[in-house]
């Protein structure tokens, strides 16, 4: 098996594509993938207009007794080159969601329920991450920004995400042995 293991940043344009999709946005649109944001913006938050439908994502590795656990298998493949050994694990993420807008309530259940269709549970499953299926109900959380109440949802999402790691030790093609006597001559020279 090859290695598998994303960084968070490659993680996290994952879930950005997936949330995007899931919505049932055009993913080729850069306007739609826009609004849906890894990161708040520098200048502050919120930064879109109050009418503005946009997602905030967080993803982090989350500090739970099974993320812990390392219970690893480790494979050894022999090459007449190398050693290799696959060590594989399961690392627990979560991914929150902050959606805002008029249509906040309903893209987070859009969100919720979409997750579980079959289609979007096999492309989770062609990346090596599988969604922890007790996901809790959205949460109404109204925001007052610049004299404003911001329609907020907030909600969470957990994936169990495969991690293989290789390292490889390379093997002994040759070696050589060479014997001397007292004074120090080559005798015999050996080599394997």
């Amino acid at each position: 098996m090859a290695e598998i293991n994303k960084t968070l940043t490659e993680f996290e344009n994952f879930i950005q594509v997936l949330i995007v999709s899931l919505l049932g946005w055009d993913i080729t649109n850069p306007v739609k993938t826009n609004d849906v944001k890894i990161a708040w913006e520098e200048g502050g938050q919120p930064a879109a207009s109050i009418t503005d439908n946009v997602v905030y994502i967080e993803c982090f590795e989350v500090d739970t007794p099974y993320n812990r656990a390392r219970e690893e298998i480790d494979i050894w493949e022999i090459s007449p080159d190398e050693f290799t050994k696959e060590t594989s694990y399961t690392r627990q993420m979560q991914v929150n969601l902050i959606l805002y807008g008029p249509d906040s309530f309903d893209n987070a259940q859009t969100i919720r329920d979409n997750i579980f269709y079959p289609d979007n549970q096999l492309t989770l499953q062609q990346n090596h991450i599988y969604l922890v299926h007790d996901i809790s109900s959205p949460k109404r959380v109204p925001e007052y920004f610049q004299g404003l109440w911001w329609k907020r949802i907030d909600m969470s999402l957990r994936f169990n995400e495969l991690v293989v790691k290789s390292i490889s030790v390379p093997a002994i093609t040759s070696i050589e042995v060479g014997i001397y006597d007292d004074n120090g001559n080559l005798i015999a020279d050996i080599t394997e």
